[in-house]
């Protein structure tokens, strides 16, 4: 079993939730805690508390921060919060999740795995509060980065760095025993049709007619379903997924109009592997399995 923390701003784009009902039915997954970041960190623990409850479980979430290291001009709030009427959560108020996190990682030395997929704020915080964390941890795996060979057609695109250029910078600067970023150059080639969205995920289950209401309005408008973070958390249960290269990462935290743009340098003895391919059909097949376990009874 691996014990995992997610940090996540849940309520958006629909692969957030993707992610989170994975690991809710990943069979090696021991789910030990949830935090919440970026705008309106209640409503987005709110949304997390219904995608568990739909599956049948209580998992402890924290919300956390929503404010940023760095400051930013756009700061969403969590669009799918208008689906929370049709299905039972919890109430939060805003907490430390930092120490929430640094608790967990503290009573399971060495033993927990942190996958991060929204803005690195709680994250950096975390590892500027309780220096010791990141060598308590077994590994880090954040949805984070871009360093394709085309230039993105805004800064935003790389949007878990660029939410929060000064946080991403200090948490790819972290020492953890593993350190994986999966950048955006790779997820994009995860992407399908919003149509052929029933193809990959199963919708016949409880869970994922959550996950589909939550995120069915970014859905409907982006028209593409693209599995970012998600393959965040596949990674951790199945390592050969992708391949990776060993080096150390620099995000841009002052030139206007490239902030949060992040570069790689191979380096055999860096802190940070980032992902350069990953078997797609393989990926899918692996969601597709473990998504439609989904259809046991669930609350």
């Amino acid at each position: 079993m691996e014990k995992i923390l997610l940090d996540t701003d849940i309520g958006g784009d629909i692969d957030d939730a993707v992610c989170l009902a994975y690991l809710l039915r990943e069979p090696q997954c021991e789910l030990l805690g949830i935090t919440t970041v970026c705008g309106q960190p209640q409503r987005r623990a709110e949304i997390a508390d219904a995608i568990c409850r739909s599956a049948g479980r209580d998992i402890p979430i924290a919300a956390g921060l929503d404010t940023t290291l760095q400051p930013v001009p756009v700061y969403p709030t969590p669009d799918g919060a208008r689906a929370l009427k049709r299905w039972p959560h919890s109430a939060f108020e805003k907490a430390d999740a930092p120490a929430f996190l640094y608790r967990i990682i503290r009573e399971n030395p060495h033993a927990v795995t942190l996958i991060g997929i929204g803005n690195m704020t709680n994250i950096a915080t975390l590892f500027s509060a309780y220096p010791d964390a990141p060598a308590l941890l077994k590994g880090l795996y954040v949805m984070n980065g871009y360093f394709g060979a085309k230039a993105l057609p805004a800064p935003y695109y790389n949007w878990n760095a660029w939410a929060d250029p000064l946080a991403s910078h200090n948490v790819f600067q972290a020492e953890v025993a593993v350190h994986r970023a999966i950048p955006l150059e790779v997820t994009d080639t995860l992407t399908v049709d919003a149509a052929q969205a029933g193809r990959i995920l199963p919708a016949d289950s409880r869970l994922m007619r959550a996950v589909f209401d939550f995120g069915g309005a970014w859905l409907e408008s982006a028209g593409t379903l693209t599995l970012h973070d998600p393959l965040a958390a596949v990674a951790v249960f199945h390592p050969d997924i992708c391949s990776f290269e060993r080096g150390r990462v620099r995000v841009e935290t002052e030139l206007e109009g490239s902030m949060g743009a992040t570069a790689f340098a191979a380096d055999p003895d860096g802190n940070v592997e980032i992902a350069r391919t990953v078997a797609r059909e393989r990926f899918y097949e692996i969601l597709f399995e473990t998504l439609r376990g989904a259809s046991a009874p669930d609350g």
